[in-house]
């Protein structure tokens, strides 16, 4: 018995040793493999010395430069140099991409502030509105000034939307030019008109027997259309047979003086003449009796009033007129000093 006790315990001891041995054989494989890649992982840093990295210095010498301040008042930060390597190569890439437009903003910033050269420094002169001119390149006169200003007032007519329905075969300046002419050419009775009733029922009809009812119907129409335009038109008409100069202007050439003073009387000292005025509004009665007494005035200063037409009451009369009910006058200032300086006068 004692035998096959030890031939067991020395079987044991012979199994222990023979699993022992395997094992240290591959304890040492798995060492010397893990040997073999730590040396391979690091091999770099362990064969060669620590030397400065040139990127490295230019890197930091970047995050050290001093912040550059925008336009938008607002600075870049200085960075400190990262940690570990994958946080230095994401900062080097964002300071790649920023540097260009950092320089960029520096170059702006410096040509922003240039001083500019006295030779290069704009004066600016005042402006100076040119005087007006003709189509070919000549400058206009006062004459041929007003003279346009009254043909583009025919061309305003003739684009309003009411004056088709009166139909003209031609343009406003021309109809209204034939029209003129015409009433000059039968200028109305201005002397003995109380003499006998046909006279004054003559008077009385007078634009109706010369212009027809078209023509009366169409000069109503523009008078209550535009009438903000009548003291400007009957100004430039006026200028343009009061001044000397302009007597070879196209509206004035054919323009009889003596016709026209006819019709200044007729307006201020016959019964039919007064009827037209007060059958108008209180605009263009006012208006057309102050031209008619500038043109009765006119005719005095050339020795021409051959009516012997007494002023001073139709002056008296506008005058009360003006101050009471004038305040739609544009000009009214400019009538009423007219007026009183007439007054005085014709006292």
């Amino acid at each position: 018995m004692p035998l096959d006790d030890d031939k067991s315990h020395s079987s044991s001891s012979s199994k222990k040793s023979s699993n022992f041995l395997p094992a240290l054989i591959i304890f040492l494989v798995f060492v010397t493999i893990g040997g073999f890649l730590f040396y391979f992982q690091s091999g770099t840093d362990l064969s060669t010395p620590d030397t400065p990295d040139p990127h490295a210095q230019n890197d930091s010498s970047l995050l050290e430069k001093p912040a550059v301040t925008r336009n938008t008042a607002t600075t870049l930060p200085a960075t400190k140099a990262p940690a570990d390597n994958s946080k230095k190569l994401k900062s080097e890439s964002i300071i790649h991409t920023q540097l260009p437009d950092v320089e960029r903003e520096q170059n702006e910033i410096s040509i922003t502030q240039a001083p500019v050269p006295e030779a290069v420094k704009i004066v600016q002169n005042p402006i100076i509105l040119p005087l007006p001119e003709a189509p070919d390149g000549k400058l206009l006169s006062q004459c041929e000034k007003t003279t346009e200003d009254i043909n583009q007032f025919y061309h305003h007519l003739d684009q309003q939307q009411y004056m088709t329905n009166y139909h003209l075969t031609t343009s406003s300046k021309i109809h209204f030019t034939a029209l003129i002419d015409k009433l000059l050419a039968n200028p109305p009775q201005v002397t003995r008109e109380t003499d006998d009733l046909y006279t004054i029922l003559k008077n009385t009809a007078h634009f109706f027997r010369i212009s027809g009812k078209d023509n009366i119907l169409m000069l109503k129409g523009i008078l209550d259309s535009e009438r903000s335009l009548l003291e400007a038109i009957l100004a430039d008409y006026y200028f343009l047979i009061s001044s000397p100069d302009c007597n070879d202007t196209p509206y004035v050439l054919n323009i009889d003086q003596d016709a026209l003073y006819e019709y200044a009387c007729f307006f201020l000292n016959t019964m039919g003449g007064r009827l037209y005025l007060f059958r108008r509004d209180s605009l263009s009665r006012m208006v057309v009796t102050y031209y008619a007494i500038s043109i009765i005035n006119l005719a005095n200063d050339q020795n021409n009033n051959r009516h012997g037409i007494d002023l001073k009451p139709a002056i008296d009369m506008l005058i009360a007129e003006m101050e009471a009910g004038g305040s739609t006058l544009k000009k009214q200032d400019s009538y009423l000093d007219t007026l009183y300086t007439l007054k005085e006068r014709y006292q």
